[in-house]
């Protein structure tokens, strides 16, 4: 068949069917790839919450709790001669530890985040150590180079304890 046999008046009707339905299908499925594609809100935020590390950041747990141990048991010891805010997000507000004394924090569930910082912008360090299934002890310090600041302690589900 010819073009022009296309172009006479008889399929005028047929060949611009044929333009419309293109012409839809090309609007149409990148619209409907948009629609697919697009994350709800609530996989942006689980994103923003957990951003996945470079390789060269990836660090080895300092220490382990057994998993089923929850609640957890965690003694903060501030050995510098400063006072130490520090919180247990989700489960404490912030609270004020003075220089050379200690707390415990009781009945915390895992996953845990526990934060310290000085009022006066001071380095700290953290030892942690494992007394007993469920219980921790972190030592605080006064850090000497930014390299062994540490502001968070976190311990995940599996039981894995990073100092960061």
């Amino acid at each position: 068949m010819k073009f022009t046999t296309l172009l006479n008046r008889k399929n005028s009707g047929l060949l611009g069917t044929v333009f419309t339905s293109l012409l839809l299908g090309a609007v149409a499925f990148p619209i409907a790839s948009i629609a697919q594609n697009s994350p709800t809100e609530e996989n942006k935020l689980q994103a923003q919450a957990q951003p996945m590390p470079l390789p060269q950041n990836v660090q080895m747990p300092v220490a382990y709790v057994p998993p089923g141990t929850a609640p957890v048991a965690v003694e903060i010891i501030n050995s510098t001669n400063t006072p130490i805010t520090y919180e247990a997000i989700g489960e404490t507000g912030d609270r004020t530890l003075v220089g050379g004394e200690g707390a415990m924090l009781m009945d915390l569930q895992i996953p845990l985040t526990v934060t310290f910082e000085r009022p006066d912008g001071g380095l700290i360090q953290a030892e942690p150590q494992v007394i007993a299934p469920g219980e921790i002890r972190i030592y605080l310090t006064e850090a000497n180079n930014l390299d062994s600041d540490i502001t968070n302690m976190r311990i995940e589900p599996n039981g894995s304890m990073y100092l960061y």
